[in-house]
């Protein structure tokens, strides 16, 4: 019997307007209730993916920032925690500057913002109305705040970058930041490319939860989309690729369910862990 589900969040969990399914709400419900541990794995901050635990009504450790932290709910028990030095931070800056590409960074509660996009509007938007424990601080970078104050305040806590550079530029940045083997680069989408210590992917965060939680890595479920997903399908018993997934995803799977707006998380659960009886 599986015991523990690792479920990225978007592409999989949620649908394009960032909602969760009814359906894959109940599943997730009825799993649990089956004692399954549901570990929410996500490219997001933890703060973030709190959010969606919370309207789970979900008590289980959650593995972020792509792998780099790994915690319960409460973030007062850290089980998994990589992230970029101070050194690496300025040299992934270094090399996107060459590309004309800006980089958003995330630490423990804050995003610092170079480029804005739709989603640090979403974020802002929800601070003004989360409690304090659940708002994520925007910090912008700029001539008042800059990055050589980042790495002297917050050097070594850096948990990822995240940059949506021109698609046809990916394959050269990635190229570029390849000499440096203490960076991990992963896309979670076909328009962006993720940054986090080479220690640091949601495979290696997967592990480490389940050494905490006494299971071995057959009795785990990884359900995802994207590239920064493949490290936890292919450590996993039983990789599941969404009907949406990225083509790599596909090589590695042992099973391939519906897409994010077909309830495929519920019909993986409905399959491995309800028919079970």
């Amino acid at each position: 019997m599986y015991k523990m589900i690792c479920i990225d969040i978007d592409g999989t969990l949620i649908r394009p307007d960032q909602t969760i399914s009814g359906k894959v709400a109940d599943t997730i419900r009825k799993a649990r209730e089956k004692g399954v541990i549901i570990a929410l794995s996500t490219g997001r901050m933890h703060r973030s993916a709190l959010l969606y635990s919370d309207e789970l009504g979900l008590s289980d450790p959650i593995i972020s920032s792509n792998g780099a932290y790994v915690s319960e709910r409460d973030g007062k028990t850290v089980y998994y925690e990589e992230n970029l030095s101070g050194d690496d931070v300025k040299d992934i800056h270094d090399v996107l500057e060459q590309f004309d590409t800006k980089i958003n960074w995330y630490n423990h509660g804050t995003m610092y913002i170079s480029e804005y996009r739709d989603y640090v509007g979403r974020y802002e938007a929800l601070s003004r109305t989360l409690p304090e424990d659940r708002r994520i601080k925007i910090k912008y970078l700029n001539k008042d705040f800059t990055l050589d104050q980042l790495i002297r305040e917050n050097g070594n806590e850096v948990q990822k970058g995240i940059v949506f550079p021109r698609i046809d530029l990916i394959p050269s940045i990635k190229a570029a930041l390849s000499g440096n083997r203490r960076i991990k680069a992963v896309s979670s989408g076909l328009d962006n490319i993720e940054f986090t210590s080479h220690k640091a992917d949601k495979g290696l965060g997967v592990l480490a939860l389940a050494k905490i939680k006494g299971i071995a890595p057959e009795e785990i479920i990884a359900i995802g989309d994207s590239e920064n997903d493949l490290p936890m399908l292919k450590v996993v018993g039983m990789p599941v690729a969404m009907g949406n997934a990225m083509d790599s995803l596909f090589e590695v799977a042992k099973y391939v369910t519906g897409t994010n707006v077909e309830d495929g998380v519920a019909t993986m659960i409905e399959k491995f862990i309800l028919s079970e009886g």
